[in-house]
């Protein structure tokens, strides 16, 4: 039987809560390939549900290590987390975890020395003959735990590189930890949504292994907009803003995410205060190259001088009902909508208030009064907690002096605007009154 067809008898078994059984063939498939990380794991978890509670620790440090000898920092954090689960204060997956940050972490002068890995516990060499789905009991149980706790002998990280690890290598080495440790991990079955568009979430998810399709409501049906692998980190914008998710996440294959929750974060910055500020910085950046990737505002531009502009605006984080243009005022800068929404309103001269249109992602307001000196012809308003990228009145006449792409961009939609504004307040048709009056039928 291969290596997949014995993953998937054990998954069949986990199913049927048949724990020995799964740990046995769990067991027999690492015995076979010791670099079969996802049996090592999955028999880790038959010995927690099995009562071996040490034994589980020892199996998923063993795989923790084994995932960083191969650079899988995501895969290794995951194995610490679910033996840290068991075991808290558990000082062997404390110290793995600080040699994964290690050999994460960019923001170290030079290049971070990474400790070596701890040696290979002596009690253990994994050099079972006896096909373990045989044994049952005690005996399998034993059996098992030598080839767990054996080191994989292969693998090595490659001293001058430094794998990415989202966010998590932007934090200190015990924020890392105390974060590691609260967080959730989960599996997803195929089909399963992990998060839903429009629905308010307070989740930040990190993809560890498998995939994701990612699709948006559009005209009345579900669109792809593409796919996501392991490494992969949503929902930063929901959770910094508390704007609702803009499209839903579903697994398509067996998938595994952390979820950290607001309440994590929360935990963490008590002891740690630079906590929300790392993760307004990462979203922040990471609406920042989103922004540059579909504002039309940015497509004139070469990709080379788009993070040069961006650097000149600044965060905004703007409350549900917060005006940000008022019409009949001076506009304060240009505003470019990262996430969330706002809508253009005008007042009617015949009463009441006119929609214009909405805006979202790339979208920008404030342009007309900027480019004409004018006060703002419409009040421009979020619907609900909106994320912007602002640039003040002084910052933005540099900004078009420079970039003069920039400026016509913004000449043209000015001049769209100002016609559909028109367009939208022109008076209904006015019908003569001597053409409502009916002829009499004929007797």
């Amino acid at each position: 039987m291969s290596e997949s067809s014995l993953r998937e008898l054990g998954m069949d078994l986990i199913e049927e809560r048949q724990f020995e059984r799964a740990l046995a063939v769990f067991a027999e498939a690492v015995r076979r390939v010791p670099a079969d990380h996802r049996s090592r794991m999955m028999a880790s978890r038959c010995l927690a549900e099995l009562g071996e509670r040490e034994r589980a620790v020892t199996s998923y440090h063993a795989t923790a290590e084994g995932l960083l000898r191969r650079d899988y920092l995501l895969s290794a954090m995951a194995a610490c987390k679910l033996g840290l689960d068991l075991a808290p204060n558990e000082r062997r997956l404390k110290e793995t975890l600080i040699r994964v940050h290690s050999r994460a972490v960019r923001s170290a002068p030079g290049r971070a020395m990474v400790p070596p890995p701890l040696p290979p516990e002596t009690l253990y060499d994994g050099k079972v003959e006896t096909d373990l789905m045989g044994l049952a009991g005690e005996e399998l149980s034993n059996r098992a735990i030598e080839v767990l706790a054996a080191p994989d002998p292969g693998g090595s990280a490659d001293p001058n590189s430094r794998p990415p690890l989202p966010l998590f290598a932007d934090l200190d080495r015990d924020a890392f930890i105390d974060l590691v440790g609260r967080m959730a991990w989960r599996r997803v079955r195929p089909e399963e949504v992990v998060s839903r568009e429009g629905e308010p979430a307070d989740h930040l998810y990190v993809l560890v292994a498998g995939k994701a399709e990612v699709t948006r409501q559009m005209e009345g049906e579900a669109r792809t907009l593409g796919f996501l692998g392991g490494g992969s980190i949503f929902g930063e914008i929901a959770l910094l803003t508390g704007a609702p998710p803009t499209a839903t996440v579903s697994a398509v294959s067996d998938t595994e995410v952390f979820e950290i929750r607001r309440e994590h974060l929360n935990a963490v910055a008590k002891s740690h205060p630079a906590v929300p500020q790392v993760l307004a910085d990462f979203a922040q950046q990471r609406m920042a190259r989103n922004l540059m990737a579909t504002s039309p505002m940015f497509q004139t531009l070469p990709e080379s001088e788009r993070g040069a502009l961006l650097q000149r605006f600044t965060f905004r984080a703007l409350q549900g009902h917060e005006k940000v243009l008022v019409e009949g005022e001076h506009s304060p800068g240009l505003f470019l909508v990262l996430a969330g929404e706002l809508v253009v309103q005008k007042e009617d001269p015949a009463g009441g208030t006119v929609t214009l249109g909405v805006l979202r992602e790339g979208d920008v307001a404030g342009e007309i009064s900027l480019l004409t000196g004018l006060r703002a012809s419409a009040t421009v308003v979020a619907t609900r907690k909106t994320a912007a990228a602002f640039l003040e009145r002084n910052a933005f006449h540099a900004l078009v002096q420079a970039f003069p792409h920039i400026r016509t961009y913004l000449e043209q939609l000015s001049d769209r605007r100002l016609k559909q504004i028109g367009e939208a307040l022109r008076p209904a048709e006015i019908i003569d009154a001597d053409e409502l009056v009916l002829e009499p039928e004929a007797a």
